[in-house]
């Protein structure tokens, strides 16, 4: 049984596909436990507070 040239590039190519995938999610995942070990809050709320505290907005947490 012979097999197609479409079926060899195939075979050579999806499992460096699925390692590539795989590498990148655990790349993510580890980053994503790095964020969360972090007990400061995320770079975005970082930013939302540095422009309120620009334009002096009192917020309901400043009230308490």
């Amino acid at each position: 049984m012979e097999y197609s040239g479409v079926m060899l590039v195939l075979g050579g190519v999806l499992p460096c596909l699925g390692l590539g995938l795989f590498y990148y999610l655990l790349k993510l995942l580890l980053e994503f436990k790095d964020d969360s070990t972090d007990n400061s809050s995320p770079q975005y709320v970082r930013e939302i507070n540095k422009k309120l505290n620009l334009h002096n907005v009192e917020t309901e947490r400043d009230l308490l």
